[in-house]
Order: C-alpha cells, then sequence, then structure tokens
C-alpha cells in the first residue's frame, strides 16, 4: 500500500490539534474562536476539476492545469471511450497530474431520456424491472434494484433531496409516494431513500466490473460510492494495489462506520449531497463534523463537495453564504475542494477555477 504521505497532491502530514488563539484582524479580536481541527491556513488547500462536456477540450484542460493539478472524471456520464481519450489528454497535457475517476455505485438513478413533468400531490412510483400499471399513479423506471429500506420513511427525494415525496408504500421494487413540489424532473436524476441499505454483494460487483471496463482509462484514484464498511475495500485493494481508494461515505450505513472507512481508504470525500437526502436537514451538519473528524484521526486527506461554488454556474461572484461555507470547510479540516458541474457543465468555469485560487491563496 502506498503511504499517504507521498500522494500526489503533495499534502504534509497532519499537524497536531491546534486551536486559534491571538490572532486578529485589524480590530477584530478572534482570541475566543476555537475550530476543531485547526486546520489554519487555507492556502495549503487544494482544487479538485471535474472535466466536462464543458472542460474537456485541449485548451481548457490546459489553462485548468494553471490553477491544478487535480483532475476528475466522472464515470456516472459519458462513454467510456470517452473517458479513455479525456484521461490521455489530461496526463499528455499535465504529467503529473492526478486523476480521480469516479465510478458509480449501487444508487438508482431515474431512467428518463426527457424531462416529466411532476405536479405538486401528484402520486409518484419509481419502480425497477417490470412494472404494474395503476390507475391515478405515474411509473417512473429506475436504473437500478432500489436499496433496502430497513426502517419505514417519513419521505423519500431525487436530485440530491431538492423534490420531496411524502412516503405512501414500498414494495422489493419499488417506492411510491406523493410529490411535494411542483417541478420537472431531468433525466438520470439520482433517489434517495433514507435509512436504506445497499446491497454490499451486488455493490462490489458492479464496482468490479466498472473496474474491468475502465482498465484504458489512466487514473490515479478511484472514487467509490455510498461505501457503507471497510470490506470492500479491502478486497478492491488487493486488485489495485496502485491506485488511491477515495471513499465516499453519503448515507446512515457509511456514517455509523466512518471510522472503519476512514481506516481503510487513503481519502475521504464528504459528498454533501447525497448525505443531506439521506440523513436528512437536521443531522447534516452533526454528520460532517463526525466524517472529519474520523478522516482527520487516521490522517486521511478530506476533499468536500458538492456545489461548493454553485452559484458561479451563473454568475462571476460568488454568494456570501458560499465564501462563509468555504471558510469554515476549511477550518473543518477540508484538504480539497472539489469543484463539480461549477467546472464540467458551465462555460464560466474558468471565472470560477480562478476566483477559487486566489481565494485559496491569497
Amino acid at each position: 500500500m502506498l503511504h499517504i504521505n507521498k500522494f500526489k497532491f503533495g499534502l504534509e502530514e497532519k499537524r497536531k490539534l491546534k486551536s486559534i488563539t491571538k490572532k486578529k484582524i485589524d480590530d477584530i479580536n478572534f482570541n475566543l474562536i476555537r475550530f476543531p481541527f485547526g486546520k489554519i491556513s487555507k492556502k495549503e488547500t487544494e482544487i479538485l476539476a471535474t472535466i466536462g462536456p464543458k472542460s474537456c477540450s485541449i485548451n481548457s484542460i490546459y489553462n485548468i492545469s494553471k490553477f491544478t493539478n487535480c483532475f476528475r472524471i466522472n464515470g456516472s456520464h459519458n462513454s467510456m471511450e470517452w473517458h479513455i481519450k479525456i484521461s490521455k489528454r489530461i496526463k499528455e497535457i499535465c504529467p503529473e497530474s492526478f486523476i480521480l475517476l469516479d465510478i458509480p455505485g449501487l444508487k438508482p438513478r431515474t431512467n428518463n431520456l426527457k424531462d416529466i413533468q411532476i405536479k405538486k400531490n401528484q402520486m409518484v412510483k419509481f419502480v425497477f424491472g417490470k412494472q404494474d400499471n395503476e390507475e391515478g399513479v405515474l411509473s417512473i423506471e429506475t436504473t437500478k434494484p432500489l436499496p433496502k429500506i430497513k426502517n419505514r420513511v417519513q419521505e423519500f427525494s431525487v436530485s440530491d433531496g431538492l423534490f420531496k415525496f411524502q412516503y405512501i408504500k414500498n414494495k422489493n421494487n419499488f417506492i411510491q409516494g406523493i410529490s411535494k413540489n411542483t417541478f420537472k424532473l431531468k433525466p438520470k436524476k439520482g433517489l434517495n431513500i433514507p435509512n436504506s441499505f445497499y446491497d454490499d454483494t451486488l455493490q462490489e460487483k458492479l464496482y468490479l466490473e466498472f473496474i474491468r471496463k475502465a482498465k484504458k482509462v489512466q487514473f490515479d484514484g478511484l472514487g467509490l460510492s455510498f461505501i457503507q464498511n471497510g470490506e470492500i475495500l479491502k478486497k478492491i485493494r488487493n486488485i489495485l494495489k496502485d491506485k488511491f481508494l477515495v471513499s465516499k461515505i453519503e448515507n446512515l450505513y457509511g456514517l455509523n462506520n466512518a471510522s472503519e472507512i476512514s481506516k481503510n481508504s487513503d481519502l475521504i470525500m464528504i459528498d454533501r449531497g447525497d448525505l443531506l437526502a439521506e440523513v436528512g436537514e437536521a443531522n447534516l451538519y452533526k454528520a460532517i463534523c463526525e466524517i472529519s473528524t474520523q478522516a482527520h484521526h487516521f490522517k486521511k486527506p478530506l476533499i468536500m463537495a458538492t456545489e461548493n461554488l454553485e452559484s458561479m454556474q451563473k454568475r462571476l461572484q460568488p454568494s456570501k453564504s458560499e465564501i462563509i461555507a468555504l471558510e469554515h470547510s476549511i477550518n473543518l479540516g477540508s484538504d480539497i475542494i472539489m469543484l463539480s458541474d461549477e467546472t464540467a457543465t458551465s462555460p464560466l468555469f474558468m471565472n470560477t477555477l480562478e476566483w477559487l485560487y486566489n481565494f485559496l491563496k491569497q
């Protein structure tokens, strides 16, 4: 196993925990502020840029490499041929780059090819496999089996918790609920069911199939979705001895095993979108703190992901809330800030990247 200190991001061994004391900005005294992990300088924080349709050209990758050598390609989108071509392009332009290949897990997504209009109070059923048409119920097919629901839930959601449904009933291959919103369901949106458990055997099979298909992709790290324990990590470690394993803790079972997962990973990623949808608004902050604590206990670099600068997809400056959230993520000990749609699909990706670089390095 590669020692984490040799990791390509160039991160230093974690410092001993300390609090901020005797630090002043003009006349503002910060003596009473205490941050749990003692991450003082944001200059240590790196940027992980997702490459997508707006940023995959030769010129775009070259310009991105001026601000970071850390790239992410998302296996949930595009073809395998695309990932092979783009990873080769990144390595040719930036030989010292670190490429994270984020591979899909068992999370079901809607299998619609076009937008579906859903009305408030409409009865909707999400189904995997065979469908029984029911009068007055909109049936939407999913790409993968639904997770096992351990306890009855009050609501579930799509699009990282953005659109919610009041729970009505479920069986092995479907879940049914009443929409709490009027909205357009975009294609391939994720379905989140709180307190649910993903089948580890199916998850492992899915990972291994993808790894076999991705042999020609040039990547340095593997992003693993919905990791719930350390066993799968141990098995993948035996297959990919020269790759870094990045565990995404995204549901309640992963959160409960955050210590075991951190111990067996090379890096930890907090995907705040899925985590929010799985554990709920009231528990999101506590969950982030717990995952951060475990990552730092085992001296594993921490990636903070999902909507860090979402507003900059359409704006030249971030919102005040985003600036505060960024600072807080860094104070929690985030070593890497990940940009997703901000650099993958937004035409303003270079403006966003330059702003974040200056924000971190000033």
